[in-house]
């Protein structure tokens, strides 16, 4: 039986060895490609350049050219709708029945029409803007029409068309000519038609193909215009990537990105109402960290104080020189951005950092079943890894990344955690070894999951939650049967019918409490949990350290997990190690942040190990000074 276990170990060590060796190799690659991806984009808003170009009575090129000067390098411009032609002064629209009063107190009010209640009307003046916008509602709508009188043009669309202001009518093309010619690209936001059929699509496609300079292809609305497909093979031609924004969800695009062969770039940029209470200096943090650690590569930049478009001038140039300048700082380029490179994919050499799991699976079993169950149940592992990984590779990716990073810091717990005692230097070294053991699950994860579609955020790592909460359920399991000397069915009964006492009641309410607030702040999904203090406390850490190590790693997890290695395990103990489990979980899901490059994860990593160790020696001295003076009493008393 002992040879059986010992076997079971060497097999599950060299299981991990193999994983673990095509995971670095896979990382290997990655680190290259994180490395080559530096060009970003810095993209000016096509309004506020309107503005300034009127304020500062320059033409658009004038302008262009200063901001490239500066360190822009492109122009995001929304497709203009009804509504902006409308509040421009371009247009001026009547309802049927409106057109009807007007004609009835006013007979030369447009004689030539004879309104019909059922439709909208839009005046206005100028040949190209008539055409421009009559050919984007040819596509869009079947039934307009259109008349001329005297030197005004009127386009006629159903009243029943939804939201009317809000339909998008096209590019002015003499306007971003101006702008390419000044030395900015263009970087159009297509607004999404109900009905968009594929002849639709052509003719927008085909007005896309006559605008100058273009060099990214983004969407405006919560959903991309007609079927992915469609639009993913006319797009194709254009050779050039789609933008993504961040935080912002739109329906389609991550299908319509993977058509695309993932040729995609990551826009980030602060939002209308977001603009309102931030300010330059918050601003351009945002932009560095975005940059520096979610693979962002386009900036898509609105300038502040431009209530006063006089004065926000020489503010905007100097804002988009001071981009220019942090981003150089940080070791990028400013200009096109590359696509991404493609990292090597295989179904055998996924398979082989699958065994890596299984290796693990295997050890941890160890500790529960008989040699010969955790035999038999890592040979079905194996043999459902590889049936899985046939039929739904993608599945079977996520689902053992997601056992890699549950079954590794349990199995640093359980392996490093024992009841004697130790030295500070042993208990600093038993730390350093758990955390290892906890990165081999994070290693393997990466392997498992590394692919383009996750450094670009196109997919991501599934069961955040599960794998923070499961290892704190699980631990307690095992250290309960294995400190206990009942039988396991006995020590269970005994404990069911044990009295609860009122502070045992109290103590689980608040157990519960941290927990929720601890599975809430996971993720970022509850950033209102997060305080203006603690935000503070993290932009020190940033300045100071280049990245920011986890907060619940310093100064919870590792500290009190030295705590318990140091002073040894007890059942009075448990509280303190599932809060120092938290630390290794952490450790391990850091990486789960695929979009995150993985030389930040390891220096984010290696900040909180050195920090935590420091702070747990020094609550470790506070508390042996504690217990201490406390036993010196004892003995006085």
């Amino acid at each position: 039986m002992l040879i059986k276990q010992k076997y079971l170990r060497w097999i599950g060590i060299a299981c991990i060895i193999l994983g673990l060796a095509v995971s670095l190799f896979l990382g290997v690659y990655r680190w290259q490609a994180e490395k080559d991806y530096q060009a970003v984009e810095i993209l000016v808003d096509y309004e506020q350049l309107k503005t300034l170009s009127k304020a500062q009575q320059l033409s658009l090129q004038s302008v262009a050219a200063q901001f490239r000067e500066a360190g822009a390098t492109g122009v995001v411009v929304r497709e203009r709708t009804f509504g902006d032609l409308k509040t421009g002064g371009d247009l001026f629209v009547l309802m049927g029945s409106e057109l009807a009063f007007q004609q009835s107190l006013n007979q030369q009010f447009f004689p030539e029409l004879l309104p019909e209640k059922e439709k909208i009307y839009f005046f206005l003046q100028g040949k190209e803007l008539f055409t421009e916008i009559y050919q984007n509602l040819q596509m869009k709508i079947e039934e307009v029409e259109a008349v001329q009188s005297g030197s005004w043009q009127i386009i006629s669309i159903p009243l029943q068309v939804d939201d009317w202001e809000n339909l998008g009518v096209g590019f002015s093309r003499q306007e971003l000519q101006e702008i390419n010619t000044g030395g900015l690209t263009i970087v159009p936001r297509i607004r999404s038609w109900e009905k968009a059929t594929q002849a639709s699509l052509d003719a927008m496609l085909a007005a896309l193909q006559d605008l100058p300079g273009v060099s990214m292809i983004t969407f405006n609305d919560e959903a991309i215009p007609g079927d992915a497909g469609y639009l993913a093979q006319k797009l194709q031609p254009l050779q050039v990537p789609v933008g993504t924004f961040e935080f912002y969800n739109q329906r389609g695009l991550t299908n319509l990105a993977f058509l695309l062969e993932k040729n995609v770039v990551r826009i980030h940029c602060i939002n209308e109402n977001e603009m309102k209470s931030s300010n330059e200096t918050e601003a351009l943090e945002r932009y560095k960290l975005a940059v520096k650690e979610r693979n962002i590569r386009a900036l898509y930049v609105r300038l502040f104080g431009m209530e006063n478009p006089q004065a926000a001038w020489e503010q905007g140039l100097s804002f988009i020189g001071r981009i220019a300048a942090n981003l150089q700082a940080q070791g990028m380029t400013i200009g096109p951005v590359k696509s991404l490179v493609s990292l090597p994919y295989s179904r055998i050499l996924i398979f082989f950092v699958g065994v890596g799991v299984i290796g693990g699976g295997i050890l941890f079993l160890n500790f529960f079943l008989a040699p010969h169950w955790t035999g038999l149940l890592g040979l079905a592992g194996l043999l459902g890894w590889g049936g899985l990984l046939y039929l739904e590779p993608m599945l079977a990716r996520k689902g053992f990344a997601l056992l890699a990073v549950i079954i590794f810091p349990l199995l640093a717990a359980m392996t490093m955690v024992q009841k004697q005692e130790r030295t500070i230097p042993r208990a600093v070294g038993a730390l350093l070894v758990m955390s290892g053991i906890s990165l081999v699950g994070a290693f393997l994860m990466t392997g498992l999951l590394a692919d383009k579609s996750f450094m670009l955020k196109l997919d991501q790592f599934s069961g955040v939650k599960i794998a923070h909460l499961l290892p704190l359920l699980i631990l307690p399991v095992y250290f309960f049967f294995k400190h206990t000397e009942q039988k396991p069915l006995l020590a269970v009964g005994n404990v069911l019918k044990a009295p609860v006492l009122v502070w045992q009641v109290i103590a689980g309410v608040v157990l519960l409490a941290v927990v929720a607030v601890y599975l809430l702040r996971t993720g970022n999904g509850a950033p209102e949990l997060v305080s203006t203090v603690e935000l503070k406390f993290r932009e020190l850490l940033n300045t100071l350290l280049m990245v920011r190590p986890r907060t619940k790693e310093f100064m919870i997890g590792h500290p009190l997990m030295l705590l318990v290695l140091y002073y040894g395990y007890c059942h009075q103990k448990l509280p303190v190690l599932l809060l120092g489990l938290i630390g290794q979980i952490s450790l391990v899901n850091t990486y789960a942040h695929l979009h995150t490059p993985l030389a930040i994860s390891f220096l984010r990593s290696f900040h909180g190990l050195w920090l935590g160790i420091l702070l747990g020696i020094a609550l470790l001295l506070v508390v042996r000074f504690a217990v201490g003076r406390v036993k010196r009493r004892l003995v006085d008393g």
